[in-house]
Parts: structure tokens; C-alpha cells; sequence
């Protein structure tokens, strides 16, 4: 009740997403790490999406044609024209197409491809096991950031990052693994009746507004 309160109906809501984009989740989740995500002057991550996505047709559903995009003029100048040559946490210059988290999202894209995963409907309860490992084999995405590549195309989980660990930590005085930090959020939501990405978004809500202040 001190933080964000028990009832769902006072929280911030949660935005919903790019359901059937698979390409705009992947853009939004790899640039969003440790970035900020929009700000009340209209910069951050979600206009760079926003932008890409109004530009793009086809290619939002496309891991193929996104791969093909960024390949064709190299991730530095594809960084370039997105709006954010922002290094991924993680990566090095020796990594396939260097440091920048324009690199890791063709990286990701092509690995995705390579299995048979091009577009949102080819991720289902059988195969998204498969794409967190191929997801997680690229260097600088972590654990929270294939999570919320998954939530933005409407899967139900919860993107345990820096803020949603922030909550935890100063709620319960302990550190969690990403692993426990997801378990936790999902058995809380699940016990106040709400989806877990709900909850999770509402946290990651608060801690930024907070640390904004």
C-alpha cells in the first residue's frame, strides 16, 4: 500500500505492447536495456520504435527483412538512421558486428531466422523455450530483456531488470537471481488476481518515476 497499493485499477497501465510485430518486440526489447525508455519531452526508446515501426510495413513482422535491412548498410549506420548507436550491455567490439545494440538485434534476428522463427506466430508454448536459448546465445541480451522480447508479443512473463529489482530489494531487505525475481512477481500476481506483466510494469513504473525525482 505504500508503493503502488493492491488494487489494479490505481496502477500505471500497462501499455500492451506490439502484438504480431516480431520485429518491432525485438527492437524494443534489445534497445530498451538499461536505456531510458520515454520521457515527458518525447525522446527515449519507444518514439526511436515508434519511428522505425511507421516507416517500416512488412518488416515489423519480419525477422528476415530486418535482418536483411541492417545487413545491408551494417549496424553502425543502421544504428545511425534509427536514432541510437547506444552500446549492448555486455557486448564487445570483437562480437559479430561490434559493440552496439544495433549488432546484437541482426545478431538475434539472424539466429532467429536460421531456426524457422521469422514472424510472431512462429512463437508458441512449444517453441518459446527454444527462442530464450537461441535469444540468450547472443551476447549483451540477458535474461530480462528475451523475457520482455516475449511479453511485448503478448506472452505472459515478467522482465526482471534493474528497476523491478530496486522494488524487490527495498520491499523484502534481499537480493534475488532474475530467476527468483520472475518467480516472486509471478506468485504475487497471481495471488492479487492480475497478469504478472501487469504487475511487473506497474513496479517498473513506480521505480522509474521515483528515480526520475
Amino acid at each position: 500500500d505504500e508503493t503502488i497499493g493492491q488494487k489494479a485499477s490505481g496502477w500505471t497501465r500497462w501499455p500492451g505492447g506490439w502484438p504480431e510485430e516480431i520485429s518491432t518486440s525485438l527492437i524494443d526489447a534489445v534497445f530498451s536495456a538499461r536505456a531510458t525508455y520515454e520521457t515527458k519531452h518525447g525522446k527515449g526508446v519507444l518514439p526511436l520504435v515508434r519511428c522505425w515501426r511507421d516507416a517500416n510495413g512488412k518488416a515489423v513482422n519480419d525477422l528476415a527483412l530486418l535482418a536483411k535491412q541492417i545487413s545491408e548498410v551494417g549496424p553502425a549506420t543502421w544504428a545511425t538512421r534509427f536514432g541510437s548507436s547506444q552500446h549492448s550491455p555486455g557486448r564487445r567490439t570483437e562480437d559479430p558486428g561490434g559493440p552496439t545494440k544495433a549488432a546484437a538485434v541482426l545478431e538475434a534476428a539472424e539466429k532467429l531466422t536460421a531456426q524457422g522463427v521469422r514472424s510472431a506466430d512462429h512463437i508458441s508454448d512449444e517453441t518459446a523455450a527454444a527462442v530464450k536459448a537461441t535469444l540468450r546465445e547472443v551476447r549483451g541480451v540477458g535474461y530480462a530483456t528475451v523475457n520482455y522480447f516475449l511479453i511485448l508479443l503478448g506472452r505472459p512473463g515478467v522482465k526482471p531488470d534493474r528497476m523491478i529489482h530496486r522494488f524487490i530489494t527495498e520491499a523484502t531487505g534481499k537480493a534475488f537471481s532474475d530467476a527468483e525475481a520472475e518467480q516472486l512477481v509471478t506468485q504475487v500476481a497471481g495471488t492479487l488476481g492480475v497478469a504478472s506483466h501487469v504487475l511487473e510494469h506497474a513496479m517498473w513504473s513506480y521505480e522509474s518515476a521515483k528515480a526520475s525525482r
